[in-house]
């Protein structure tokens, strides 16, 4: 197990960083779990394949880490609770194991991302197969148990909405959200004829289509000239609009990363970058994995990534209306982050002073191991290199599991800690992952953005 920042800097500017802050953020954090880190494996049979997507931290700073786990009958919904120590915590779940595996019986589910209610209960999104290629859009609720619980007034505890438009019927929920009056949302693709489009679906608190949401509770769009649409990341606006992240394709199979405005009827905003019905990334081979609205500067942060050849991260602002703007502070509309052989971004979180939190994964050399990545970027979206990770702002972190590939995939604060998680290779030549989350300092600031005294 290591954990270290990338592109040292000489030894006086860590010094001069020193005298200038009381404790840097981005270390590894030795108070939580093991050394700084966690894995947990569930280890069902079949591939032992257990793959984190998401993690979220509850009121009393547990945290859940939620995902794929095979099994001798199918792909399920693994969740397992650590306490805020980072130790397993064993009053979760039926058998005293610290870990949920859901539903019961023959399934084939993809989990896709995870958050809390207004309950505390926990709400997992993917999909489930229906038979052959055909999915519907999944979302299930669990009690602080584990135990799964009904939706709000609801008769059941998953929700499967579909949208069944054409081609193999492939239905794929990315993310979710829950608005703050418990309606939930979610966003993937649906299969077409030609392709997939951009769906999304708002389900009342009791797991059953809002009507007063697009069509029947029901969103789909596919912008010309593409041919194929996505959504990964949904995230709603203060103003209750909708702001989607994902890619397209067009009929050459030219890559495109995408943000698409939806209104607060589930309407898409048509007039969104100066009418094409959205904003595309500057360059082919591109997508876009995260958004979010910033309030101080009125602007979108994205994040994503281009293929040149291996992967570069890149980030992008975007004005209300979808058109590229300079980011304040910085000189260009983004950055692109060539950093080592190739960086992948997957996840973003906003901090309260203006600074930005990324996830993802790390190459260091091409046909080296992949570690866990975690950077900060400052609010003209430049490497935080003076308070996260020093002298780098960013570090790469290898679980020290055999098979030497880990992978970021999703952040949560919690309290003076950031979470990152993600899964880690148990042995080289096999499929047998397990969830991982390793733990980094935010000792200067909480999640609240006040200073720490």
């Amino acid at each position: 197990m290591r954990t270290s920042p990338l592109f040292a800097l000489p030894l006086v500017l860590a010094a001069t960083t020193g005298a200038r802050a009381q404790a840097l953020d981005g270390q590894l954090d030795s108070s939580f779990g093991s050394a700084g880190q966690r894995t947990v494996s569930f280890d069902a049979g079949n591939t032992d394949k257990d793959y984190a997507r998401a993690i979220v931290v509850d009121a009393q700073g547990r945290s859940y880490l939620v995902g794929d786990v095979d099994s001798t009958t199918g792909s399920k919904i693994g969740i397992a609770r650590l306490l805020a120590n980072g130790q397993v915590d064993y009053d979760y779940g039926s058998e005293g194991l610290g870990k949920v595996v859901a539903p019961p019986g023959q399934a084939s589910i993809s989990v896709t991302s995870a958050v809390l209610d207004a309950q505390g209960y926990l709400l997992v999104a993917g999909s489930k197969q229906v038979s052959g290629a055909d999915t519907s859009l999944l979302v299930c609720r669990f009690d602080p148990a584990g135990e799964p619980a009904n939706f709000v007034g609801g008769q059941s505890a998953c929700a499967y909405p579909d949208f069944n438009i054409g081609g193999f019927k492939t239905d794929v929920a990315n993310s979710i959200l829950v608005q703050p009056d418990g309606k939930i949302v979610l966003a993937g693709y649906a299969s077409t004829d030609t392709g997939t489009t951009l769906a999304v679906v708002r389900l009342l608190a009791d797991g059953t289509p809002d009507a007063g949401f697009g069509n029947g509770g029901k969103t789909t769009y596919t912008g010309a000239p593409f041919v194929s649409f996505d959504a990964v990341r949904i995230r709603r606006n203060p103003d209750g609009s909708f702001v989607t992240a994902g890619s397209a394709y067009d009929a050459d199979a030219a890559h495109f990363g995408v943000i698409v405005h939806i209104g607060a009827d589930g309407v898409v905003d048509t007039t969104f970058s100066a009418g094409h019905g959205y904003a595309r990334s500057p360059s082919v081979k591109s997508e876009y994995t995260d958004v979010a609205w910033n309030a101080q500067w009125q602007q979108y942060v994205a994040i994503g990534n281009r293929m040149a050849p291996s992967s570069r991260g890149f980030t992008r602002c975007l004005l209300a209306g979808g058109g590229g703007v300079t980011c304040p502070h910085g000189i260009a509309p983004g950055y692109e982050y060539a950093l080592s052989y190739s960086v992948t971004f997957s996840a973003l979180l906003p901090q309260a002073d203006g600074r930005w939190l990324v996830a993802g994964s790390h190459v260091p050399t091409q046909n080296a191991p992949s570690d866990l990545f975690v950077a900060r970027l400052d609010p003209s979206l430049e490497l935080d290199a003076l308070e996260f990770a020093a002298p780098a702002g960013r570090a790469a972190h290898d679980f020290g599991s055999f098979g030497q590939q880990d992978f970021g995939h999703a952040l949560a604060f919690q309290g003076g800690r950031l979470l990152v998680a993600g899964a880690t290779l148990y042995e080289m030549n096999t499929n047998d992952y397990d969830f991982a989350v390793a733990a980094f300092t935010l000792d200067r600031i909480f999640q609240s953005g006040m200073e720490k005294p």
